[in-house]
């Protein structure tokens, strides 16, 4: 009585087809009455035919070649078909399993592939970690990570990509790679938001020279994320004086007493600049 598999372990690519061959002796005086593939650890060790597992409906058949060869083949191969696969045979004085089986891996590229910031605040001056993950078989190889750009910027090959000391050229798009042997694939881009408060807060003047009885337009800029809510405008005094509160402040029929010195100020949900 004996099993012999052409291979105690097989290696398939996902999608793709297999074919696994055993051959089996017995006594010349029985007579083999049923022979069938099983899956133990999807049967409790049990000798249950695999034809009669709903995963398996119009994916597996059984080949005859000989009196004493049978082969099983899986088309459309799944991640859930990496199993042990068991020959079994039954005769009219016994039945023989042949143990350990066949041992199929199931390869495949990366899938699932995902960019995730694991901590960190995203305000300037503090720090942040992205990771990447990703599903395959053989295991991943080789992790990248890119910031999206016109061309794409790649950043490290580690599969944790940390930054720190973070400021506003660090805000924008960010995704990673997963590489193994048999191909790779891109994660959904992460976006990395860095919050500021106001600065470069700036004063434009509409016109050069200022004669009385002109109008003048003093209008002010800033830059801040989140955007600037509020502008405030005054006029350097002794205690200054709040003029509006527009981004732009317009002083129609100009005389003497409008000289001095004016600021803006810029307020965002961090905090407040002036120019």
């Amino acid at each position: 009585w004996s099993v012999t598999y052409s291979s105690p372990e097989i290696c398939s690519l996902i999608g793709s087809s297999v074919d696994i061959h055993s051959y089996y002796t017995f006594p010349d005086n029985h007579d083999v009455r049923e022979s069938f593939w099983f899956i133990k650890q999807k049967t409790g060790g049990k000798a249950v035919d695999m034809k009669e597992d709903e995963e398996y409906q119009g994916r597996v058949q059984y080949t005859h070649s000989s009196k004493n060869n049978c082969s099983l083949g899986i088309t459309n191969l799944r991640e859930s078909d990496a199993q042990t696969y068991t020959f079994r045979f039954d005769t009219d004085n016994g039945d023989y399993t042949g143990e350990p089986g066949v041992s199929l891996s199931v390869t495949d590229s990366p899938k699932n592939t995902n960019a995730v910031g694991l901590s960190g605040e995203t305000l300037e001056g503090g720090s942040v970690t992205l990771s990447c993950s990703s599903d395959a078989n053989p295991p991943v190889e080789t992790y990248s990570w890119f910031k999206r750009e016109t061309p794409d910027i790649q950043l490290t090959t580690d599969q944790i990509y940390s930054i720190s000391n973070l400021d506003s050229h660090h805000s924008g798009l960010y995704y990673c790679t997963a590489q193994n042997q048999l191909g790779r694939q891109d994660s959904t881009p992460v976006h990395l938001d860095v919050l500021y408060l106001p600065k470069t807060t700036a004063v434009v003047l509409s016109s050069g020279e200022t004669v009385e009885g002109d109008s003048v337009t003093l209008s002010c800029s800033s830059d801040a994320n989140p955007p600037v809510q509020t502008y405030s405008w005054f006029k350097k005094e002794a205690l200054d004086t709040l003029l509006t509160t527009t981004q732009n402040y317009t002083i129609s029929n100009i005389n003497s007493q409008h000289s001095g010195l004016y600021y803006c100020t810029a307020h965002n949900l961090l905090g407040h600049r002036d120019s």
